[in-house]
């Protein structure tokens, strides 16, 4: 594999060894709180047609669809969807979980609203997220708003600036433990990432590549898209700026 290509090894990421290292930290209380922002940052109200992708295991799309929401949910891993359907059908909500991979969403104004959480975007090459934005932006009705949520450009800076381009996460799982090596392309403005974990002795990596974007330049994503407006704030709606965890954009259809 050419190591500056974007590339994902998706089945890799997200199988056995992301459910035991990854979803003891995304807690009930925790998607409740996110839906929350999702509202307050999106300005949506309950009713609404609510466009959820992806939507990995629906941890979000169900807290939505249980405040009013009719949501849809939409993603390329059926393990996940069948966690999904479970999950509602334990907490009595009704959401369309759908197998459908971003690069072929099919949706032309059925939606007042959609949704992009957790840095869900920039995982492939330019021109096929631009297009991706685009599908994001020909699914909502006029008027309708789409929020996109990713990390901030400058989250890593000062490790990276410190340990030669590189910056590194470490997760603990009693003695098994998830090591998460991240380089920055400055040039591609892109992480390629390697994803090791060490669960019961034994090995495992994946490989992954994201998008970082400056505020300027996703502003500007969105208007190629045809969105009519679009602004960035940080996690809590106020100004984004260096020291923003989050990078969040509104746009409007």
């Amino acid at each position: 594999m050419n190591p500056r290509k974007p590339h994902v090894d998706w089945d890799a990421l997200f199988g056995d060894d992301y459910d035991y290292f990854d979803l003891p930290d995304l807690t009930p209380e925790l998607s409740e709180k996110e839906a929350s922002s999702m509202v307050a940052l999106g300005g949506f109200e309950p009713g609404m047609d609510l466009l959820d992708a992806p939507c990995g295991h629906g941890r979000h799309a169900n807290v939505l669809a249980s405040r009013g929401y009719r949501v849809v949910g939409i993603d390329r891993d059926e393990r996940f969807l069948a966690m999904a359907r479970r999950e509602a059908g334990e907490m009595g909500v009704q959401v369309d979980y759908r197998h459908v991979d971003l690069r072929e969403m099919p949706f032309e104004a059925e939606f007042d609203a959609a949704v992009s959480w957790y840095s869900s975007f920039g995982y492939f090459d330019d021109e096929t997220d631009r297009d991706i934005l685009r599908r994001y932006r020909r699914a909502l009705r006029p008027g309708g708003r789409f929020l996109l949520d990713m990390h901030s450009p400058y989250r890593h800076i000062p490790s990276v600036l410190a340990n030669h381009e590189m910056h590194v996460d470490i997760l603990r799982r009693g003695t098994d433990m998830a090591v998460d090596i991240q380089e920055l392309d400055a040039e591609a403005s892109r992480y390629y990432a390697e994803k090791i974990t060490i669960r019961d002795g034994k090995a495992e990596r994946a490989r992954y590549s994201v998008r970082m974007f400056t505020a300027p330049e996703i502003l500007e994503w969105f208007r190629a898209a045809g969105f009519s407006h679009a602004r960035v704030m940080n996690e809590s709606g106020g100004t984004f700026t260096v020291s923003s965890r989050r990078l969040v954009v509104l746009g409007t259809a």
